[in-house]
């Protein structure tokens, strides 16, 4: 497959993830969906890290075979993914519940930064210098596969999605 291809498949599934998101929000608020919330809860740390360690080696695709440099707030948004894979791998080994609330503090970090990110890439002018004048400006957009869909949107999707599935269904968790 051509990087092209890996772009589209990626947005596409990062489209995915995100309607998905948005389908437990609405299962969490009003209260049906019971037996699909159930299920998250109870698999809280697996979804974690197949959604953080996805976006890790997405991330590692783009850089390091597609040849994108990260740019500042990319980094950034690594500091906070990264983690998540190996916490996420760790906890559904050693399970715990705990966790869920450090996990949740770390990707909320990360998608303030995505989506800051993904504003200066619409919007260059709200650059505040926070990208360094050696690497590539973070308003830089490597791809935009349907017109919209970004690294730094991925990278806040996946953030979201991660916060999702460690919120919804409150404290009722059984890991």
């Amino acid at each position: 497959m051509n990087v092209e291809t890996i772009e589209v498949l990626s947005a596409t599934l990062a489209v995915m993830v995100g309607f998905a998101t948005v389908v437990l929000w609405l299962l969490a608020v009003s209260g049906r969906g019971r037996s699909v919330l159930n299920v998250v809860i109870e698999t809280r740390a697996t979804l974690t890290a197949l959604i953080a360690g996805g976006a890790t080696l997405g991330s590692l695709y783009f850089s390091e075979v597609a040849g994108y440099i990260p740019c500042r707030l990319c980094w950034f948004q690594r500091i906070a993914m990264y983690p998540l894979a190996v916490i996420g791998i760790v906890w559904m080994i050693r399970g715990g519940r705990e966790i869920r609330w450090h996990v949740v503090t770390v990707a909320a970090l990360g998608s303030l930064v995505s989506a800051y990110h993904y504003l200066v890439e619409w919007n260059p002018g709200l650059d505040s210098g926070a990208c360094a004048a050696t690497g590539p400006a973070c308003s830089e957009v490597w791809f935009r596969s349907f017109g919209f869909v970004s690294l730094a949107l991925m990278a806040l999707i996946g953030f979201l999605a991660v916060i999702t599935v460690n919120l919804v269904g409150g404290d009722h968790d059984r890991r």
